[in-house]
């Protein structure tokens, strides 16, 4: 009675531990598919984490590496980051196949050709149209001169009965006398002035000359350029001094100052 009483206990015991031990096994398998389904779920994200991670750091990590490999290989791949655009760096990239296909289908460029210079002397632009003259003449053949430039002096005129300023030279001559230009010169304007009668203003060089008391019928007009010597009206009548005799009254002004004619024309030897 014992043996038996033994015996289902014992085979109670081993049916505890073998339940027991399915039990484990039971877990065991369940943690397992739950581990596994749990890792297969967290890795991609884990891997898109690092990836992120790895290309945030890249620049970084690789701006010396990355520098070197372009400069030391040439056919190494040009960097997405690249600031110039590639029709710009066409012909610094050192392939033969890009330069060659550079070269076929763009013509180059050639520089401009330069303009023949001319052997011929430049004139400047503000050079006189006239070779100004080495030394001026007098106006007339006569020498005798009845009323000097009195350089800022008052004297009596007989015309006007009065004393003033003579700005100028008179040169006695005969009515109708040719008058002839002191140099070469350029014809500025010709006028009549109801004190000085008609008048011919030429420059002569750095002179402005004014020939007073001329005819109507003046030999040249605004514009012309004369040479010394070259006729250009006739003597007759100073209005402010007709009360003279037969004259030439001469003005000479530089920088609009006036100035002694006597002083630059040159007396006959």
């Amino acid at each position: 009675m014992n043996g038996k009483r033994f015996s289902e206990n014992k085979a109670r015991k081993n049916g505890f531990y073998l339940a027991l031990a399915v039990c484990l096994v039971a877990v065991g398998i369940a943690a397992w598919s739950t581990y596994d389904a749990v890792h297969n779920y967290l890795a991609p994200e884990a891997e898109k984490v690092s990836s992120s991670s790895a290309q945030s750091q890249a620049p970084k990590a690789q701006s010396g590496k990355t520098v070197s490999r372009i400069k030391d290989d040439p056919e190494a791949p040009s960097s997405s980051a690249s600031s110039s655009p590639a029709r710009q760096t066409v012909g610094s990239v050192t392939g033969k196949t890009e330069s060659s296909e550079v070269d076929s289908k763009q013509p180059v460029s050639s520089l401009p050709e330069e303009e023949p210079v001319s052997s011929e002397p430049q004139i400047p632009v503000n050079a006189p149209i006239y070779e100004i003259s080495d030394e001026l003449i007098y106006p007339l053949q006569s020498q005798e001169i009845p009323k000097a430039y009195s350089a800022g002096a008052p004297v009596y005129s007989e015309t006007m009965k009065d004393w003033r300023i003579h700005t100028g030279m008179d040169q006695k001559a005969e009515s109708g006398e040719e008058v002839y230009a002191c140099g070469n010169g350029q014809v500025k304007r010709t006028y009549t002035d109801r004190m000085l009668g008609n008048v011919i203003e030429i420059e002569h060089g750095d002179y402005e000359f004014f020939y007073c008391g001329l005819g109507e019928n003046f030999l040249v007009k605004e514009g012309d350029t004369v040479t010394k010597g070259q006729a250009i009206g006739t003597v007759t009548a100073v209005p402010f001094e007709a009360a003279e005799e037969a004259h030439l009254h001469l003005e000479v002004r530089r920088d609009g100052i006036y100035v002694d004619p006597e002083s630059i024309l040159k007396k006959p030897e």
